[in-house]
């Protein structure tokens, strides 16, 4: 169940930040790049390291246990080889 809140929190984040770019007329890619970092161990989990949940874990044991984190990555690998798949035409290929 929490796999779900974190991935709909990093889509949500990829979301907000390329509206972010279009509004700044930057590339999508800058956006994303900033979002990972935003919410990336370097960042989110300093501070999520900082909150206690019991039994000497913190949710940033949680958020980025290598489950979620494998998950996540799959998915996204998924989503970039579809949209590239979609980008081919016949005559591109020949």
């Amino acid at each position: 169940m929490f796999q779900f809140i974190v991935i709909a929190i990093a889509l949500l984040v990829g979301l907000l930040s390329t509206r972010l770019m279009k509004f700044l007329k930057l590339p999508n890619v800058t956006g994303y790049l900033i979002a990972g970092i935003l919410v990336g161990p370097c960042v989110l989990g300093l501070w999520l390291s900082t909150i206690n949940v019991g039994n000497e874990q913190t949710l940033k044991d949680i958020v980025y246990n290598q489950n979620v984190m494998t998950f996540i990555t799959n998915a996204a690998l998924g989503f970039i080889a579809f949209s590239i798949g979609t980008s081919f035409r016949r005559e591109s290929l020949k």
